[in-house]
Parts: structure tokens; sequence; C-alpha cells
């Protein structure tokens, strides 16, 4: 709704949104005078109303929420609900049931309290810098029904409102990358056992905060960013937290799980231990899963797969059974503490088990991957050069939509909830689109905005990425950045469409606008072109778009098998367990 949108407290509206569907007449918990809060405004107040009636509080709220958030998703941070999920699971005793009392100390919109208290915690514990954030989750969680919530304001490692507080689990998607998290005025800080963490150590510095609140058997599952487990300059922190038996296990996450952490994500679970603890560390890459890393750019993570496979394989390590080796292994920690203590993964994961290859597998592998890229060729379209006796006709895409042979729509979190009958349905986002993954959350609309098979989706308003949905996607709503053109088909093959504006004569012209960063915005039809041809030579050129769309999957599927051989054969060398066959033509 554009009554939600807010630059300046990007919270604001939506917490006086929470509190309307409370009841209240504003945020209840927050300590601030009535004057500190935005005001809603009047119109919007009768929308929630409605919106209320006809869904119910909870899920009237989420609704705006999911809105919201898309349309703040650079200005805020939200775990995505496969990694939440995944991290309440690992801080479960069981591996299921989270404990009972959960703390999040920098909680943002309360996702991962969220998940924790549908696992099953009661008591809810959370800090948040951003006011408007912290009420954001004081409204969402008491939306669901759970009331006994304490989220504060603050800084937590500089103001910490819960120091008192022991608890059974802490889950965090931690700030990272903090160059001023106050390590002047926190030289001396009772919580730093392990080490005071360096200027640029601000993650360690949040680990040793969570180690602090745990009670006896408690346990943090931490979303870190990749860099954390090897830089230089937290080298001696993460030797104490290895020799002490804190970190107990450290799972890389697949690609893309954390937008914000652009070079990729680790969870580490941390549990104080007293003697007699284990003797090693778990290890979890799970871009060694096929669920994980996917062949071929359509494909996508399995996170259903991946959650099952990192908690059999944590349940495995507890009990002392024995682990997949394919993607997981236990390192002693005698291993570990060397000049780097690098506790990165891929560094301590042998894709081959006990002390022997496979060399005929591998070999099966190999040929197969050859086979495939010799058979790329024949997947090209074959063409034939067009003499043109005349300047192309072109129309722009604005003339095709007047007359109907074409529909356009934006997606935005910021448009009006319908009043007509609604759906809930999955959210494809930008980053969802672009990275060819399932939607990661869910909206509602009406029927005429779902995808459907034929809409030709184009990104951040660069007809360059244009593209057919996928079949997944279909039965979705798009979010903001996202341009929907939906061709008639007796008019209009959409994959035509697609491939025309991905390398036809649109591109030669302007066909977006930009924003104050210079980047592409908004598609503009008045501004781009199609080429104008017979729906059977459309459906003809359609097709050969397609199979070039099709070669570049399979080229891409190609590359992620062959990087996969080429590092078990890495792999197999350095652990001494195949070496090079003598070839002379190497001299």
């Amino acid at each position: 709704m554009e009554a939600l949108r807010d630059p300046g407290r990007p919270g604001g509206i939506l917490a006086a949104v929470g509190s309307r569907l409370l009841g209240e007449e504003q945020p209840a918990h927050s300590g601030r005078a009535r004057a500190g809060f935005a005001s809603l405004p009047p119109e919007l107040g009768v929308h929630v109303d409605r919106l209320r009636d006809r869904l119910g509080a909870a899920e009237a709220f989420e609704v705006l929420f999911s809105r919201w958030a898309e349309e703040h998703a650079r200005q805020v941070e939200v775990t995505p609900a496969p990694v939440a999920s995944l991290m309440c699971a690992l801080v479960g005793s069981a591996g299921t049931a989270a404990p009972n009392s959960v703390l999040d100390p920098a909680c943002g919109t309360g996702g991962l309290l969220l998940e924790a208290a549908k696992n099953g915690a009661a008591c809810l514990l959370g800090q948040e810098t951003q006011p408007d954030l912290a009420e954001i989750t004081n409204v969402r969680l008491r939306l669901h029904g759970y009331h006994d919530v304490n989220v504060a304001t603050g800084d937590s490692l500089l103001g910490n409102v819960h120091a008192a507080e022991r608890v059974g689990g802490v889950v965090c998607n931690l700030p990272f990358g903090q160059r001023d998290w106050g390590r002047s005025e926190l030289g001396y800080d009772t919580r730093w056992t392990y080490g005071l963490p360096p200027k640029g150590e601000s993650e360690l510095a949040w680990v040793q905060h969570a180690l602090a609140h745990l009670d006896d058997g408690g346990r943090a599952v931490l979303l870190m960013p990749a860099a954390a487990a090897s830089r230089s300059s937290g080298r001696r922190i993460r030797a104490e937290l290895v020799r002490r038996g804190t970190l107990r296990a450290v799972v890389a996450l697949p690609s893309g799980s954390a937008s914000a952490h652009t070079f990729g994500a680790h969870l580490w679970v941390v549990q104080p231990c007293d003697e007699p603890f284990s003797h090693d560390v778990l290890f979890v890459d799970t871009g060694l899963l096929p669920e994980a890393a996917p062949a071929g750019r359509t494909a996508s993570t399995d996170w259903e797969a991946v959650h099952t496979a990192v908690s059999a394989a944590w349940r495995c390590f507890q009990e002392g059974a024995a682990l997949e080796p394919s993607f997981c292994s236990a390192v002693p920690i005698t291993d570990l503490l060397d000049e780097e203590v690098d506790v990165t993964p891929s560094r301590h994961v042998r894709t081959f088990p006990g002390d022997a290859v496979d060399l005929v597998a591998l070999e099966e592998d190999r040929n197969r991957w050859r086979q495939t890229l010799a058979g790329l060729a024949d997947r090209l379209p074959a063409v034939r050069e067009v003499p043109l006796a005349a300047p192309q006709v072109l129309v722009p895409l604005e003339d095709l939509i007047r007359s109907g042979a074409l529909r356009m729509w934006r997606g935005s979190s910021s448009r009006e909830a319908p009043e007509e009958t609604v759906s809930q349905v999955p959210l494809v986002s930008l980053n969802d689109g672009l990275s060819r993954i399932p939607p990661s959350r869910q909206t509602y609309v009406t029927e005429a905005e779902r995808l459907r098979e034929g809409d030709v989706l184009v990104f951040a308003g660069s007809p360059q990425g244009a593209r057919p949905a996928d079949q997944r996607e279909y039965g979705a709503a798009v979010g903001q950045g996202i341009t929907v053109l939906r061709p008639e088909r007796e008019s209009l093959d959409s994959w035509f469409l697609a491939g025309a504006l991905t390398g036809g004569p649109g591109v030669g012209r302007s066909g977006t606008t930009t924003g104050a960063t210079g980047r592409p915005s908004r598609l503009d039809p008045g501004r781009l072109f199609l080429p104008v041809r017979e729906l059977d030579e459309q459906r003809r050129i359609g097709r050969a778009f397609q199979d070039i769309a099709r070669f570049d999957e399979v080229l891409d599927e190609v590359a992620d098998r062959g990087h996969r051989i080429a590092r078990h054969l890495a792999d197999a060398l350095a652990a001494g367990l195949a070496g090079p066959v003598n070839d002379d033509r190497r001299g």
C-alpha cells in the first residue's frame, strides 16, 4: 500500500498498523509518548479494519508486512524463512523443538523469534536498535498469540537490556561488518571470556554476547558472514572457541541463502562446554548436496532436503553416530589449532569416505560429462540468413497494450490490497526471480494478478533479462521491481516477445527509465519496440529462442557438473587417494 511507504522511518506506519490490529491506540511496550509515533492516516485505518475482518488480525498483518518488507528490502534485512527454520531446529535439544526461552539480541522484525515460538519456545526476548522494528516484532508476536514477550529498544552490545537474563537458546542474524561496535567503551566487559574482539571483528563480539546469555546446557545458532571463519584478525578468538569445545558446528549454507552476505553465509553452533566435552567439531558443506547446488540455472535449492540433511548430520554428531561423509565431517580440534584456525567447512569436508576413492564411479561421471559436452553444439538451432528488402517494421509495446494484444502490470509491495476475493499465493521477489529460486514469501492477490503460462517477466526494468515465467512460478504473484507482460496468445508469442526484448531491436532503443543511481528502475512501453511478424513466424522464431535458452541452461549445467568433478579429482589427489596417470604428451 502506498500509505505504508515511509522513507524516513521505514517501520513507523507498519508498527502503528500492528497496534491498530491489536486494538491499541499506540504501541504499548515502547515507553515513548504518543507524539513519537507515526500517525495512521484515516483511509489506511479503514483499509486495515476491512482486511482484518476478512483475514483475521494476524494474517492481515502478515499480508501488509510482506508487502512492506519487499518495499524496504534495501533498508531492512529479513532472515529468509528456510534459514530461520533451520536455525531454530538446530538450537533445540532434540533437533526440532526449541528451548523454553529464546533470545534474539538483534531481532529486526522478529522472524527468528516467531519461528522459535512456532517450534515451542514460550518465553521470547529480543532487542533491536531501531524502535520501530522493535515494535513490529512486539506486535507481530502478540498478533500470533505469543504474549510472554519482552522486546526492548537499544544496542545489545552497548546497552544490554537483558543483561541479567539467561536463556536456553539464542538465535540471531547478527549485524555484520560493524566498525564502530563499541570496542573502546567495552574494553573491560565481562562478556569477553574468549578474548577482546578486534575492531574489525564485530561478529566475534556478538558470538560472545550470545554465549554470555546462555544457561547451563544452552545453545546459540548464529548466522555469520563466511569471512568470519578465516579472517586473520579473529584467529585468536576462534582458537579459544575451538580449544574450549565451545564451537560445536559450522554449516556452510547454499549460495544466495542470505542476501546481506554477498560472499556466503555460515551457521555457527556454539555452546559453553565443561569437561568432559567432545573433541571434534562438525563441519557441514551444503554446497556438496545436489539439492543445495543443483545443476542448471533454472534449478533451485530444495530447502526441505537441505534442512533434513543438516538436521540429521547434527543429530548423528550429537549421538556419536556415523556421519554421511559426502557433505559433512567431524574434525578433531587438534587438527584445527594451526596457524590460521580456519573453520571454513569447505576446507574440512572430504568428498571421499574412508581411505579409498571409487575411481570407476568417478570415471563414469567424467565420461557422462564429456558426452553432454560433445552434444552441446547440437542443441543450438540452425538459422539461415534472411535478406532484408526493406527496413523492419517496428511497433512500440505501448501500441500493443492499447490494442489489447498485450497486458502489462508492475509488481509492488505497495499496491492496494484488493477488495474483491483474494487468495494467499507465493510472492516472487526480485531476488527470487533473478536467482531462479522458488518464491520466498506469501502475499494476497486476485486471480488476475497470478502468473500463468505465457507470462513474460522483466526484472528491474531491464529488457535484456526478460524471460517467460518458469512452471514453478505459475500461480504466484510478483513483487516490486518485476514487470509482467501477458501477451494475447492469438496475437503474440511469449517466447518471441521475450527473445526480441532480450536481443532484438528493442534493446537498441531505451526501454527503461532510470532512478537516481542511474540503474534501470521501470519499463517504459513507449520507448521499447518489437519487430512486426505474422503469428506463425513468431512461433517459429520463438521456438528458436527457446532452444537458445535451453542451450544456455545446459551450458550452465555442464559447467556446474564439471566443477564438481574437478573438485572431486583435486580432493582425491590432495588426500593421496589417487595419482596422475603418466601422460607422454606432457613431456
